[in-house]
């Protein structure tokens, strides 16, 4: 079984895996005080400051600089999975996001994709990544305290303005308002939460375990018999009643809750910056 919640547990991962051989280029086509401000950052890489010297699509520029970090990421796991023989465990793009081709209901979406605010009975949206193997975690900051259903479903879940996450067979959530767990049926679960709580949701996909914590509080396993195997992959999914708003953190900016073993949807910039070392 996996991993027992020991309350707060912010241990992250401090693992480093560095490679001496990776260059960044870095071009000054923009303004001098930029080119130096990138060549200060990079001083121990390969820089040019020709703007011919290599493509604009290999270029680094202040414009395109997450970008060139998210490939980076991905070319990184995936050469490190090929190596130790082992298969992705997730499935989706590098920026994780919500997708906005995936909702029921009237949602005020942010422009990063990352905040959402409700404008109808029960709007639904889940993220454009999932995951089947592993242990995965992703924290939404409440911007309300009302009624929201908070977790995970996978793609077979159909929602509607009258059933949101955890009212399907293989969604499963938690309502701090309610103070409830959902999973078709309905049971008393957790603790109340308030307006700026931030709510882990984490799911082991070896173990078919969903659990729960209040601002780095472990709310107790919610969930021990989530289907998981061929077939099963879970998306990070909420349901919003009118005015309630969340936003969520899947790993690109550092989680402010990090949990030992468990993994967030993107790389944190600091944990690739130790791969450009």
């Amino acid at each position: 079984m996996g991993e027992r919640c020991k309350g707060k547990d912010i241990t992250p991962d401090s693992g480093t895996d560095p490679r001496p051989n990776s260059r960044v280029k870095v071009v000054s086509y923009e303004d001098p005080f930029t080119f130096q401000l990138l060549q200060r950052i990079f001083q121990d890489q390969c820089l040019s400051s020709e703007a011919g010297a290599i493509g604009t699509e290999n270029a680094l520029t202040l414009q395109n600089l997450p970008s060139v970090l998210d490939r980076a990421a991905e070319e990184t796991v995936a050469k490190k999975c090929v190596k130790n023989g082992k298969t992705p465990k997730r499935i989706g793009p590098a920026e994780v996001v919500f997708d906005i081709s995936a909702n029921v209901g009237t949602l005020v979406v942010e422009p990063n994709r990352l905040g959402l605010k409700s404008h109808s009975n029960f709007s639904t949206m889940r993220a454009n990544c999932c995951v089947y193997q592993g242990k995965w975690l992703y924290e939404l900051m409440l911007g309300s305290k009302g009624v929201m259903q908070l977790g995970w479903c996978t793609i077979k879940c159909k929602f509607s303005q009258e059933e949101g996450v955890g009212d399907t067979p293989d969604s499963y959530a938690y309502d701090g308002s309610r103070v409830r767990k959902w999973n078709v049926k309905t049971q008393r679960y957790g603790e109340p939460w308030l307006t700026g709580d931030v709510i882990t949701c984490t799911i082991d996909c070896d173990n078919g375990i969903i659990t729960f914590y209040r601002n780095g509080k472990c709310l107790g396993e919610a969930f021990n018999n989530v289907k998981v195997g061929k077939g099963y992959a879970y998306f990070p999914a909420v349901s919003l009643s009118p005015s309630e708003n969340v936003y969520a953190n899947f790993g690109a900016t550092p989680l402010q809750y990090p949990l030992h073993l468990f993994s967030a949807h993107v790389r944190s910039i600091r944990q690739l910056m130790l791969y450009l070392q």
